[in-house]
């Protein structure tokens, strides 16, 4: 593939859900599978490499995490809300439900909290992303065909173009992770890796 040129005053880079919880070998969803595909890809490691890429070209960094109240009140009945109330994870205030140690916010970047699959429902992302003046999305995080999926799908249906990293993103088993970016992504938008963003 083609590089793909970005515009930086008309960029953000979203990361999704770069939590211990997930990424974090002692995290309870990273235990399934997740950091030992996360750790071979070397997701962390390429996230790091655009997050510096994204603040030397002025680009806004935007992390989105899942978090929960005490108690879990706002997960829902939904399977996955189960899932995270019976894992007792992702729970506001704990070591979980923070972004892991290697890709730690700087002051200047923003922070997003959700409760649901997709960055956008019931956030100010949508908000924010409109006052910036931003319209192109890229797109960094886990869980690749899950809250990166549902993520870049309510992000084309609000008109932003997307660019998926593929090397910036995990799931549990290599199959899904190819799956969704060979059927899905290309789809809604563009798939690239690292290499391949030209800022």
């Amino acid at each position: 593939m083609a590089g793909i040129k970005i515009k930086p005053e008309e960029s953000a880079l979203l990361l999704i859900d770069m939590q211990n919880e997930f990424l974090h070998e002692k995290g309870a969803f990273a235990q399934l599978g997740m950091w030992r595909f996360a750790n071979e890809a070397k997701t962390i490691e390429n996230t790091k490499k655009v997050i510096s890429l994204a603040h030397k070209a002025k680009i806004p960094v935007i992390y989105v995490r899942i978090v929960y109240r005490p108690g879990y009140p706002d997960v829902g009945e939904t399977v996955p809300g189960k899932a995270m109330k019976d894992a007792e994870a992702c729970k506001k205030g704990s070591w979980g439900a923070e972004i892991v140690d290697e890709l730690k916010p700087t002051p200047t970047d923003y922070i997003i909290e959700k409760r649901r699959v997709s960055a956008f429902y019931n956030t100010d992302l949508e908000t924010l992303l409109r006052s910036l003046g931003r319209r192109t999305l890229i797109i960094a995080g886990v869980v690749t065909n899950f809250c990166v999926e549902g993520t870049v799908r309510s992000a084309v249906d609000r008109d932003f173009d997307v660019i998926v990293l593929a090397d910036c993103t995990a799931s549990t088993t290599k199959e899904a992770q190819e799956f969704a970016m060979k059927n899905i992504f290309p789809m809604l938008g563009r798939v690239a890796t690292t290499e391949e963003l030209i800022i």
